[in-house]
């Protein structure tokens, strides 16, 4: 069994799979390789910046306590009306949900690969699985909708849960993930879709991460700075450099591009892959399985979908201090093989119980709508 860190980094995986594994080994010809190649890469990002909270049972509460009205009064009127009686609390729920996969691993795989040793063989089928669990668990944490905004069936794990997103999207005034303390998620818009959109920025060409102005004095401008302009201001006292930008690695390459452009020292160390990626202060983390084909709902134009089906051209970017988003972990990934000589194979099933939640809503900027160029 694995525990949780070493799901949620993948360490030494290897080294635990081939120890569960255990088929009977099989002739191998001279002239086989010893090497293999898979494709299947762990693309996961989220699990490395989100906060771990282990849950003893299918239900964990993190509660916020807070003070939203003035409490100092003049002495000369102070009474005991004036007494503070309540505070104002907030509470999220972690509640697991229930994974389940299956891999077959046959014996006639094993007896015509000709390539490396039984057990590598095995250990990289394994590995790759492994992967594949990561980056689905990512999309579940960040997409999913347990609302049918998304048309996930009920055989999808990602209608079974509310994703980050979905949490963060839905968390205005009056709507299930207001922070009942703090407030909302601040969201905002790169299009022109919403009227009060073209606001918020000086360029709105091409919705894109970074613009430069067409016309003297070709000054650029980045979304970035606003979503940093819109956090309330007690979130920047932990200092910018504690949050996060989330976005597709191709918005971060739209962010490069313009930077190159300028033929400044900061193009020219964007082009050179010098320094780690920033705007100002605070890092850029690029998430590969973000996805960059939502496309926006023509019955209801305030709201976004993923389409499978026919892929959009929309993407978003999160700005959150880190540790803000919490992954709960009530079952450790089980792993249990189990022989079945009827089928020549042997089957590796995998189990886990999991949840996710923002912390806190009020200190997330969501940019909605961005458009990869």
């Amino acid at each position: 069994m694995f525990n949780v860190n070493q799901l949620l980094s993948l360490d030494k995986k290897k080294e635990y799979m081939s120890k569960m594994i255990a088929l009977s080994g099989v002739t191998l010809s001279p002239e086989e390789a010893d090497r293999f190649i898979t494709y299947v890469w762990d693309q996961s990002i989220l699990k490395n910046n989100a906060r771990l909270e282990r849950m003893n049972d299918s239900q964990k509460y993190i509660r916020g306590l807070g003070l939203t009205s003035r409490i100092l009064k003049p002495a000369s009127t102070f009474s005991s009306s004036d007494y503070v009686t309540e505070f104002a609390h907030n509470t999220i729920t972690l509640t697991s949900k229930h994974f389940r996969a299956a891999v077959a691993i046959f014996d006639s795989d094993l007896e015509d690969m000709n390539v490396g040793t039984p057990e590598a063989f095995k250990s990289a089928l394994m590995s790759m699985v492994t992967a594949k669990l990561a980056n689905e668990l990512e999309e579940i944490f960040w997409i999913a909708d347990a609302q049918s905004l998304s048309g996930f069936g009920a055989t999808d794990a990602r209608s079974q849960l509310d994703g980050w997103r979905y949490q963060l999207d839905h968390s205005q005034s009056g709507e299930t993930y207001e922070n009942d303390v703090t407030g909302s998620c601040i969201i905002m818009d790169a299009s022109n879709t919403v009227t009060a959109a073209a606001a918020d920025y000086r360029l709105t060409t091409d919705d894109s991460i970074a613009e430069i102005d067409a016309s003297a004095p070709y000054r650029p401008e980045f979304k970035y700075n606003a979503m940093l302009k819109y956090i309330p201001s007690e979130y920047k006292r932990i200092g910018l450099q504690n949050f996060r930008f989330f976005n597709n690695d191709q918005v971060t390459d739209n962010y490069i591009d313009v930077l190159e452009a300028r033929g400044t020292q900061m193009g020219d160390n964007s082009i050179m892959g010098q320094g780690p990626m920033r705007y100002h202060l605070t890092p850029i983390i690029s998430m590969p399985l973000m996805p960059t084909t939502m496309i926006i709902d023509g019955t209801d134009a305030q709201k976004e979908h993923l389409d499978d089906v026919t892929p959009g051209t929309l993407t978003d970017c999160l700005l959150t201090p880190k540790d803000n988003l919490i992954v709960g972990i009530q079952r450790q990934l089980k792993v249990e093989p189990e022989r079945s000589a009827a089928d020549e194979a042997t089957y590796f099933f995998y189990s886990i119980r999991a949840d996710c939640v923002v912390e806190d809503v009020h200190a997330c900027c969501l940019l909605k709508r961005l458009k990869i160029v």
